[in-house]
């Protein structure tokens, strides 16, 4: 994230000060308060709580349909759904991150080697595998993984993105395991409210979420590796 993105996501609702400042401006220029008889104090007080009022309005006008969705979300999906586990040296993941975030299924889960889509020959498959300190990237030329470790994220209406995690047989399609995580970005004005509109789920800081959160996190050393009974 660069520092105006930094910035922006820390600061962003000092933003709505511009629009609360011309709304105040205009309520004043059309003598708002004075037309309903207030006294120049009660006025100005007025002109600060309805331009308030109305800015903050719009906030939870475009924020709430979306929160409303993101929890309905979180109800259906955070708890991590296995229907089956085996225990398997390496299997084949589907995901864009493969060549980079991937390789902690080698280095730090435990599982001898994934195969996976060739970054930079379009149609072909290679295989990671940890060779002492050095992570070895070798062609493959037949699929030897009978599982597929497939991840994915789906943007949704309200700013909400949901990723999923499924683990199923290659051959068949069969399901084993799948779990979800939701991240709600605060709706159209999602950019001004910065991290204080941003939502995740499982979340972390509590008990229950934490619990969800690792089991989402590890589920393929769960269902495929040493997680496995």
């Amino acid at each position: 994230m660069t520092l105006a993105g930094l910035l922006l996501a820390v600061l962003g609702p000092l933003l709505l000060l511009l629009p609360g400042g011309l709304l105040y401006y205009l309520l004043r220029r059309a003598g708002l308060g004075a037309r309903l008889g207030l006294g120049p104090v009660n006025a100005r007080l007025l002109h600060v709580t309805a331009s308030a009022a109305i800015v903050l309005g719009t906030v939870l006008a475009t924020y709430l349909p979306g929160r409303m969705e993101f929890e309905r979300l979180c109800g259906e999906l955070a708890e991590p759904r296995i229907l089956e586990r085996v225990r398997v040296e390496g299997f084949f993941l589907d995901d864009l991150t493969a060549n980079s975030f991937g390789r902690r299924y080698v280095a730090e889960e435990g599982f001898a080697w994934f195969e996976t889509h060739d970054l930079y020959q379009r149609g072909r498959t290679v295989r990671f595998r940890q060779s002492g300190d050095q992570m070895v990237i070798e062609p493959v030329i037949e699929l030897q993984a009978r599982h597929v470790v497939k991840s994915d994220t789906a943007v949704r209406g309200n700013t909400i993105h949901v990723s999923r995690t499924a683990i199923s047989e290659r051959q068949s399609g069969r399901l084993l395991a799948e779990a979800h995580s939701v991240t709600y970005h605060g709706g159209p004005l999602g950019m001004v409210l910065g991290v204080y509109g941003l939502s995740h789920c499982p979340n972390p800081a509590t008990t229950e979420g934490s619990r969800q959160f690792n089991l989402y996190y590890h589920l393929v050393r769960e269902v495929l590796g040493r997680g496995a009974p």
